[in-house]
This record gives structure tokens, sequence and C-alpha cells, in this order.
């Protein structure tokens, strides 16, 4: 096997305990020829090793620009791509370069799993999204499922690239934080370059906690979603985005005449408990709690992401 330079390119946004004990953990990948690049808008003190501080000479930068500013200074061929709340497996680079001997191949992603140190409430915020009922057939991006496939849209917190590929296609060049990642899988794929899923290149992902921190998260995701069905349709313009504003339509109109019909109400009800014992028996956890708290939020999540769908559908201009 042979062994290209990686460049790790981590955006930083959260400086905290968690960021450095995730920073640790790249100590024990296993591969022999690596850096790792923390981009930040303000100077921050990394420990000795790997490590090196790109700053961004800007005040408020998001996660793209943030990968832009790395580009331009990494000696890697491959481009690795972690978010700050995540922290790879040991053998994280080795599974993803391997598929780089084909030289189709541009792009290289894998699942981003809960860890188990995870409060219950963030594990529950996993669990929403591991489930069927929570993310239907794109659970793989959060659960090693399945074999290698090709994709062409993915998520940026396990996301790799061969650098003149990224290169090629003019970077991240974008200011979208919340979706920049369906940009430029969409300009790769234009350009003739393959992206793959492999199940065994893994990350863990912290999850944001239930449920304030988490909506927030899915209402961001779903705005960007909404308004990319009119600016990037060949990813975006998919049934699979428009069930959840089909469903929170019909959801809120059958709430609102519950409280008019009693007849109405009863149906609501029971269709309501019904759900609830779906989702939970779907929550991917053997903690009672975990899935207690999954299983409403995967109520909320779609309600969230539908209403915010429809908000970004009818947003003229969307920046971040």
């Amino acid at each position: 096997m042979e062994f290209p330079k990686v460049t790790v390119i981590i955006p930083l946004w959260a400086v905290g305990e968690r960021f450095f004990n995730n920073l640790e953990q790249f100590r024990k990948i296993d591969y022999p020829d690596f850096e790792v690049f923390v981009v930040s808008d303000r100077e921050v003190e990394l420990p000795s090793g790997p490590f090196r501080l790109i700053l961004t000479g800007k005040e408020r930068t998001g996660p793209a620009e943030k990968r832009d500013a790395a580009l331009r200074e990494a000696h890697g061929e491959i481009l690795a791509f972690i978010d700050d709340d995540a922290y790879p497996r040991s053998d994280w680079i080795k599974k993803a370069v391997r598929h780089f001997s084909n030289p189709l191949i541009a792009g290289v992603g894998g699942p981003g799993v809960t860890p188990s140190e995870d409060s219950i409430s963030a594990r529950a915020g996993g669990a929403v999204y591991e489930s069927f009922f929570g993310s239907g057939p794109l659970r793989y991006r959060f659960r090693p499922l399945g074999s290698v496939r090709e994709v062409d849209d993915y998520p940026a917190y396990n996301l790799f690239f061969r650098k003149e590929f990224l290169i090629k296609v003019g970077g991240w060049g974008t200011t979208f934080y919340g979706g920049e990642d369906t940009k430029v899988c969409l300009e790769i794929v234009k350009a003739d370059g393959k992206i793959v899923y492999d199940p065994d290149v893994v990350v863990c992902h912290h999850r944001r906690p239930l449920f304030r921190e988490h909506l927030r998260q899915v209402a961001n995701v779903g705005r960007h979603r909404g308004y990319f069905v009119k600016k990037y349709a060949e990813t975006s313009r998919r049934l699979i985005y428009f069930i959840p504003s089909l469903l929170s339509i019909g959801y809120i109109f059958f709430c609102a005449l519950s409280f008019v019909y009693s007849s109405v109400r009863t149906i609501f009800l029971l269709c309501n408990g019904i759900l609830l014992v779906l989702f939970f028996l779907s929550a991917p956890s053997k903690n009672p709690l975990v899935r207690g708290l999954a299983s409403l939020g995967i109520l909320f999540h779609h309600l969230t992401y539908g209403i915010y769908f429809l908000k970004g559908l009818f947003t003229r201009e969307l920046e971040r």
C-alpha cells in the first residue's frame, strides 16, 4: 500500500475542553505521513505534535472559508476534513486512502457515529439521526451500514478529497454554513470526479443534545436544503427532502382540526401514540431513557426540518 501525505483540516469554532480531548485522539492515528491543521479566526495554543494553527486573518468565518484558508497551506495530496466536535478512529486515514489508488476517485466519506461518552440528551440526539424513522435511507451517514457505494452528496464532518481535484473546482468557494458540503460535492461530481462512501472510514461525532440545540441545528440544515432546491437542484430536488414538509403540513392541519372535532382529536391522539411507539422501538439504543427522548426527538426533528425547509424554499437569497 502506498502512503501519500495527508493533511487533516479542522475548522475551529468552539474552543473548550472537549475540543482538546478530541485533538488528543489524533495522536493515535496509525498512518506514517500526516499533518493536522486547525483553522481559527483567533489565536489558540495547540499542544505539541503534528498540529499547526492556521489563522484566517478575519473576525468571523464559516467552516468552508476556514477549509479554503488551509487548502492554500496544505502539503498533503489528500485532504481529510473533520469537524472540531469529532475525532477519528485510529485506522481512519488508512481506510480512506486505499480508495485513492483508483485515479477516478476524487472523494471518500464515512459515517460519524455518536460517541459512548456523550450525555444522555446528546446520545438521544444521535439516536434520532441513526434510526430508520429519523434519517430513513440516509442513516448510513450516522452508522456504519452497507458496503462501499458511490454518492454525490456527503457531510463534511468526515470527508476526504484529492487536493488537485478540490483545487480544480475552486475549493469550497462559499460562505454557506450548513450545506457547504452539498455545494462542493456537486462541483466535484460535475467535474467527473467520483465520491464513494465506505462504512469502515469512521469518526466519532459528538451530537447536539435534545431538544433546543439539536432542533436549532436541524432548522439550519432544513433551511439550507430548501434553498438548495433552487440553487443546487441536481442533488437537492429529491423527494426525500420534501417528505418532512409534506408530513408537517398534514400534522399541523390535523392538530388544528383536533381542537374543533372530538372524533378527529381521538384519531389524532391515537396516531401520535402509535408513532411514538414505533419511534421508540426504532431508536438504536439499549438505554430506555435515550429511546424515550429519541422518540419525541424524531417527531420534533421532522416538524422543525419540514417547516424550515419551506422557509428556505421561499428565501430569495441565503448567504450563510
